[in-house]
């Protein structure tokens, strides 16, 4: 235990007296991030080595400030959407759950999932899948008998793999239809990034943007993690005479800032919360999970008591609707969710359909 600490305390002397990067943390902070590596070789392996960590954990300092900076910033500039139109019909069938669902479909990684409203069929991210000839999206929707010339509008909540298949539906035969056409060309598809270079026509707007009558973008949130950064879009649809059901990818922006963007832009109450929220409590979920949970550091666990804090964020809402993604949630998240809203949970599984009108 000596030679550990000792090791910690010379690698933190070192960092200190030998790079400029290193400058911008504190000496606790080089110790904690030193003592992860040592003891999470997981982590470790991600890292590299020490130079990489400490420029990593530099920028994600950097990251934070910046992304805390522009949120406050939009939430002061955005303004009420004054006639935000609504839906009759909401209808949301899970296409890709994670290894989620009835025995009849084929089982998949990521989300997918189809949202009917009165105006407008949307799809709402694509999984993944390395078939991409037969995707379990495509797949999936056969099954259920869904034309996909029914398709109105793509929506691709954030740029990671398993919300876009790495983007291979753009050129492969996921969207072709009956009549061997590719339809992706026809719809309108909305990114979360504007320098994806996709070679088709896409719609990205920082700000909350209308894809149909009621139903519109939280606009952008950005997210930064250890690792990565990203920016995430969710849907919000005006169900009449309900509220404001929200869907959502990972949720890597938080839940709280998904409520909080909500309630900017509208006076409409929220009625429901659908999709991932990216709860991964450590030791019930893979290890890496932890390391892209928006605020938290890879070496501070998530735990059941910060699952239980983020269901009293939703009670205070007097939320009716909440449905959780078990692909980026541990199973004891779900179980925690089930026992909160014993009344309001809907299971998010592959072909099963929520319906609210």
């Amino acid at each position: 235990m000596k030679t550990k600490l000792f090791l910690l305390l010379t690698l933190v002397a070192f960092a200190s007296c030998t790079t400029k990067t290193s400058n911008s943390l504190t000496n606790q902070e080089k110790f904690n991030l030193f003592k992860a590596v040592e003891n999470d070789t997981l982590f470790a392996s991600w890292v590299k080595d020490t130079s990489n960590a400490i420029k990593l954990y530099k920028q994600y300092k950097v990251n934070v400030i910046k992304s805390d900076s522009t949120w406050e910033s939009d939430q002061h500039r955005l303004h009420k959407i004054e006639d935000f139109g609504y839906t009759n019909k909401f209808e949301l069938i899970p296409l890709v759950e994670h290894l989620y669902g009835n025995p009849e479909f084929k089982k998949g990684y990521g989300v997918s999932y189809l949202i009917r409203t009165d105006h407008s069929t949307i799809l709402f991210d694509t999984g993944i899948d390395d078939d991409s000839l037969k995707c379990v999206l495509r797949y999936n929707l056969d099954i259920l008998g869904i034309d996909i010339s029914e398709l109105d509008a793509i929506v691709i909540s954030h740029n990671h793999g398993d919300h876009t298949n790495r983007w291979k539906w753009v050129n492969d035969k996921t969207f072709v239809n009956l009549e061997n056409e590719n339809i992706v060309s026809k719809m309108k598809i909305y990114v979360p990034e504007d320098n994806l270079d996709l070679k088709i026509a896409t719609i990205f707007s920082y700000d909350p943007i209308k894809i149909s009558e009621g139903v519109y973008t939280t606009g952008i949130i950005k997210a930064p993690m250890f690792f990565t950064f990203t920016q995430e879009q969710s849907l919000i649809f005006n169900v009449k005479d309900k509220g404001i059901i929200i869907v959502t990818g990972c949720g890597h922006q938080t839940v709280e800032k998904i409520l909080q963007r909500c309630e900017r832009i509208s006076n409409i109450p929220i009625y429901g919360i659908l999709g991932g929220l990216h709860f991964p409590i450590e030791g019930d979920s893979e290890k890496y999970m932890g390391y892209y949970i928006t605020g938290k550091l890879p070496w501070v666990p998530f735990t059941l008591n910060d699952v239980n804090k983020k269901i009293e964020l939703i009670k205070k809402r007097n939320i009716k609707l909440v449905g959780l993604s078990i692909h980026d949630s541990s199973g004891k998240t779900i179980e925690a969710f089930k026992k909160a809203f014993s009344n309001e949970y809907k299971e998010l599984r592959t072909g099963a359909l929520i319906a609210v009108e």
